[in-house]
């Protein structure tokens, strides 16, 4: 190839790559919102364990939320797409905004602004348009990848190549994405040979070959139509968790993508093709669908609001967080699409004057609307005083919701406060003297103390079945050996929860594991959510933040547990003071004995807030750098509004307030375990001559991933006598290290395990640790440690222990079959059947039997 080519090629390849780049800086000036919540839909799937569970969950067993779900996604991919082009328009890129007329066509007393074009010459950035409709691809993408994460443990841990199915999940993907360039490709083409035209046939020619192409498009965008159809039908009927279900969810999500291309690209020309569908083709027919579609979402949103407090059935979190990221992006699209038309209106009458292209008819005539309907469209001398009006309306309508918001912000709210109710002198208490004889009649055998990590719904269902388990094997004799129950968010909620069950009903197993199922099996994550962005968030609006003094989202949580618990249907709870709760209802059970409760939260300036089931002098040192929130010197808490600050993990829930004393949040900010409190209450009783003689046992019931991954870690240490394993790090900035150290919860629990383990060598201390056993990658050891391993011998040995520890669970779990029944508990408030049914087999196998007949065994001692 002669220098003069290679020259014409380099030449040719960097106009098109500056072509490219400038065609991407016009996309990013005007599609910045897209691209906002684009990146809140990615981080919200990937970030969040909770959103694989409820996949998993809307599979199993919702499967109308979940094609909804793929109505809302569907709608919102033309929704990102469409409102950027305004924006576009505004910022003036590439010469568009002189190019175009508006109008304002009245419905109802909503307006609809539509556009036509003034020079039918004018030629789009096909490339920016590329990327502007590619904005709509992202959000299948995004549930593509969201499906193959969901599936993942399955798929990994599967005998299946994993390789393959990477490649056809990409393939499917990035298909519509291709298709989308080479249909625009083919029709800027097209007007680009009309525009310059050399004679009238050869214009003639190029017209009739793109009628071919938009009227083959425009029937293939019908076929498609039906194809959806019937793929949802197959969906709706024949969908399972399987590797088959994984494929169908793939495949119907391409199909989707290639739906909104087709709908996208060849909207416009339907009415040229098929005229008595002109409605299709139709702007304002469109815009008008999206207010609709808008206003049923808002319908929807009040619906679940309303389903919390009437005990309504409940649809899947993640429709409803959808609704509300579709609801939030298009309320925000149409404001700046507003603030835009006002500024157009202003001045267009005496612009379009300027344009000798305008005329009075053409204007009337090229903006699509019908004859019979373009009354409705405002005339052009009225633009103006339009754009005055609103602006004055909008001038004040937006200083009343500064002040307002400014308002809301300095006014005292009590949406979150927990209730005070006035101390009954005469009501049932139990003293600590009175505590510590019960303990000194069990001194002849070994004490426990139980600690449960925290980590929502997931933490509470182990929790519990783990107790439960525990107690069956015993014949109901752990409870009565153990001292207390302390723990950090959910798993202080299943030992509370638990509290509730054993004092209700004693040793029947049996009953409380099914009162535990009913628990996992409720929909707290779409109570949390709809109150979260719907009530409760207004709510905090001036002078709305007057309304619903004690009821907001973790309340009616708590209503929910003890319902299901309880056996009642009252929205309200009891007003029976915490200590006075766990006494009579718990305490004083048939045996009449029950382990002390130590609910932990974490206080807003570093302290600790206990309530604390025993009453204790107050002048006393027990729980160290703590609020004794149980005895207030101003009342008291009831039993469920107080086990509810435990579990106040920030954003989902609330902070907790309790007026004169302060807010406290989830207890894993200070200690994510509960061996603190254990470890406090134990120095404490230490004192006593009697009980310090006694041995004891901390048992601490752990659920987290990452908990377990540092356990496996050290076991690999102790069996392969490795004292280091070697990585190379992964470079981080200062913030970003201060960030992921200051989110870590296991600082304290994992240094307390550590604590009490090095304790255990003393013979009057033992430490029986429970996990809740996963399988574990390779590389997420290595996340964890925070680095590549970099010694080959260690990485194969450290894989080959994996690939045993994996393989005991795989054995135990024992789900191979063509329908997966169990799925690995994330990190949720919304558990679905087969994470439930995860549980039941790694409490019945040989997992987890060690401790548990270490625990039986010290109990026959």
């Amino acid at each position: 190839m002669s220098t003069g080519k290679i020259k014409k090629l380099g030449i040719r390849a960097l106009e098109f790559l500056n072509d490219i780049i400038s065609a991407f800086g016009k996309f990013g000036k005007s599609s910045y919102l897209s691209l906002l919540f684009l990146g809140i839909i990615l981080l919200m799937v990937q970030a969040l364990d909770q959103a694989n569970t409820l996949l998993v969950d809307m599979i199993e067993d919702d499967k109308r939320s979940l094609m909804l779900c793929f109505l809302v996604i569907s709608v919102f991919a033309s929704v990102l797409a469409h409102y950027p082009r305004y924006i576009y328009y505004a910022e003036n890129i590439n010469n568009s905004r002189d190019d175009h007329q508006w109008y304002l066509y009245k419905w109802f007393g909503y307006p609809i602004f539509v556009f036509s074009k003034i020079d039918k010459t004018y030629i789009q950035d096909f490339k920016a348009k590329f990327f502007r409709h590619f904005l709509g691809l992202v959000i299948f993408i995004i549930w593509h990848y969201y499906i193959y994460q969901t599936f993942y443990p399955k798929l990994r841990f599967g005998d299946f190549d994993l390789m393959i199915i990477q490649v056809m999940s990409f393939m499917l993907s990035v298909a519509p994405a291709i298709l989308l360039i080479v249909l625009l490709h083919k029709l800027n083409s097209y007007q680009r040979q009309l525009s310059n035209a050399p004679d009238p046939d050869f214009e003639k020619n190029i017209r009739q070959q793109k009628r071919k192409f938009f009227t083959s498009g425009v029937n293939a965008l019908f076929i498609t139509i039906i194809s959806t159809i019937i793929a949802g039908l197959v969906v709706v009927f024949y969908l399972d968790f399987s590797f088959l279900g994984y494929w169908l969810l793939q495949i119907f999500t391409f199909i989707l993508a290639l739906l909104y291309v087709l709908f996208r690209v060849f909207r416009v020309y339907v009415r040229s093709v098929y005229f008595k569908l002109y409605p299709i083709s139709d702007n304002i027919a469109y815009l008008r669908y999206y207010f609709v579609f808008t206003i049923m979402l808002i319908a929807f949103l009040v619906y679940s609001n309303l389903a919390v407090f009437c005990n309504w059935k409940m649809v899947n979190a993640m429709l409803i967080l959808l609704c509300y990221l579709f609801l939030f992006y298009y309320s925000i699209a149409c404001l700046v699409k507003y603030y835009f038309m006002l500024t157009i209106f202003k001045t267009q009458k005496e612009d379009l004057e300027k344009n000798p292209l305008v005329t009075t008819k053409s204007y009337w005539y090229n903006s699509g609307v019908q004859p019979a309907q373009q009354d409705r469209l405002m005339d052009l001398e009225d633009q103006k005083q339009f754009s005055k009006r609103r602006r004055r309306i909008s001038s004040l309508v937006t200083v009343i919701i500064l002040v307002l918001v400014v308002i809301s912000f300095s006014a005292e709210s009590t949406i979150h406060e927990l209730k005070i109710y006035q101390t009954n002198a005469d009501a049932e208490v139990l003293q600590m003297d009175a505590f510590k004889d019960k303990l000194r009649e069990r001194a002849n055998k070994p004490l426990f103390y139980v600690a449960a990590h925290g980590g929502g719904l997931k933490a509470n269902i182990w929790t519990m079945k783990v107790l439960n388990e525990i107690q069956a094997k015993s014949n109901g004799d752990f409870l009565n050996q153990t001292i207390s129950f302390s723990g950090a968010s959910g798993g202080m909620m299943g030992l509370s929860l638990y509290s509730v069950l054993g004092g209700k009903y004693g040793n029947d197993f049996n009953t409380i594991a099914t009162k535990i199922d009913a628990v996992a099996y409720e929909n707290f994550a779409s109570k949390d959510l709809a109150l979260m962005f719907g009530y409760d968030f207004l709510r905090k609006l001036y002078p709305l933040n007057t309304l619903g003094k004690y009821r907001d989202r973790s309340y009616y949580s708590m209503v929910t547990y003890r319902n299901i618990l309880e056996n009642k249907s009252s929205q309200t709870l009891d007003s029976l003071s915490f200590s006075s709760y766990w006494k009579q209802n718990i305490f004083d059970n048939k045996r009449g004995y029950f382990p002390s409760l130590i609910i932990n939260t974490a206080k807003t300036n570093g302290k600790r807030g206990v309530f604390y089931s025993v009453v204790y002098p107050k002048d006393s040192t027990l729980f160290f750098n703590s609020d004794n929130l149980s005895q207030l010197y101003n009342g008291s808490i009831a039993y469920y509004e107080a086990v509810s600050s435990t579990n106040r993990f920030p954003g989902l829930s609330p902070a907790a307030k309790i007026k004169n004393h302060g807010h406290y949040i989830d207890a894993g900010a200070i200690d994510n375990s509960g061996l603190l409190s254990s470890l406090d209450l134990h120095n404490y009783l230490q004192k006593d001559s009697t009980l310090r003689k006694t041995p004891k046992v901390f048992v601490e019931i752990i659920n987290g991933r990452s908990n377990y991954i540092w356990h496996l870690i050290q076991k690999y240490k102790k069996e392969k006598d490795v004292f280091q394993l070697k990585i190379d790090e992964i470079e981080q900035d200062n913030v970003v290290a201060d960030l992921k150290t200051g989110l870590n919860l296991d600082k304290i629990p994992n240094y307390l395990s550590d604590y009490v383990a090095n304790w255990s060598n003393d013979p009057l201390i033992t430490y029986i640790p429970i996990y809740l056993p996963f399988q574990i990658e390779l590389q997420e050891v290595e996340n964890f440690l925070g680095g590549e391993l970099i010694n080959p011998d260690q990485i194969t040995s450290l894989q080959t222990f994996l690939n045993l520890e994996n393989a005991k669970v795989k054995t135990e779990i024992n789900d191979d079959s063509s329908v997966w029944q169990t799925y690995e508990p994330t990190l949720a408030r919304h558990l679905s059947v087969s994470t439930v049914k995860y549980y039941d087999r790694v409490i019945e196998s040989q997992l987890i039997t060690e401790q548990i007949d270490a625990i039986t065994k010290v109990l026959q001692k």
